[in-house]
């Protein structure tokens, strides 16, 4: 029987572990070329200022910054930096302690109380005044993230749904943003096309 000797055995290994230390500095400077370490600092800064101006009453959590520091692709960390955020932005809960709970009498008309009442599925034929009430008594800011709306992206939602019972009165009334409108919105289809996504995603696309 042959037996390999002992010098053969210890080159072997030798061998098989100079192999290895090439694959391994191979594969970082590969690594290297691929994802050179850049700096996150201009898209990190561009989407705090985004969330801070758009956003001003959420308090956005930035530790998945800190969380992402080990992926090696600068692109890879930026979108899970930014799904985090979109993440938190759906995650937003409504304050109902501070639902209306009563409607100024200056934001009220001769036919706001007769109009209130539903009328065989049909909207209110002073809808537009109620939408006009609506933004002026929450300042122009969507009731569920603050963010600023007009009277073109606001959209009415009733706290009770006509079908449960509830009532066109300001009382039960709230306005939204688009976004904020869609991620209640019975559909999670609309969900997915949520303009917060598109704004930071061309964030990532130019810095």
């Amino acid at each position: 029987m042959y037996f390999l000797g002992t010098d053969y055995i210890i080159s072997s290994l030798i061998w098989l572990l100079a192999i290895f230390a090439f694959v391994f500095t191979v594969k970082k400077l590969i690594g290297k070329l691929f994802y050179k370490k850049e700096s996150l600092a201009l898209f990190i800064n561009k989407l705090k200022i985004y969330l801070e101006k758009h956003f001003p009453d959420i308090k956005f959590d930035f530790t998945i910054i800190e969380l992402s520091k080990n992926e090696q692709n600068p692109e890879l960390r930026k979108y899970t930096i930014a799904d985090e955020m979109i993440d938190q932005f759906k995650r937003i809960k409504i304050n109902t302690s501070k639902y209306p709970k009563t409607t100024p009498k200056e934001l009220q008309w001769s036919s706001y109380v007769f109009n209130s009442e539903p009328n065989r599925g049909k909207l209110p034929p002073d809808w537009m005044q109620r939408k006009n009430a609506l933004f002026l008594r929450e300042h122009g800011k969507c009731f569920r993230c603050g963010t600023a709306i007009t009277m073109n992206t606001l959209y009415p939602k009733l706290i009770i749904p006509i079908a449960d019972g509830g009532k066109y009165y300001l009382e039960n009334m709230i306005p939204l943003c688009s976004d904020c409108d869609k991620l209640l919105s019975e559909s999670s289809q609309k969900s997915s096309y949520l303009n917060i996504k598109d704004v930071i995603y061309d964030i990532i696309e130019k810095s």
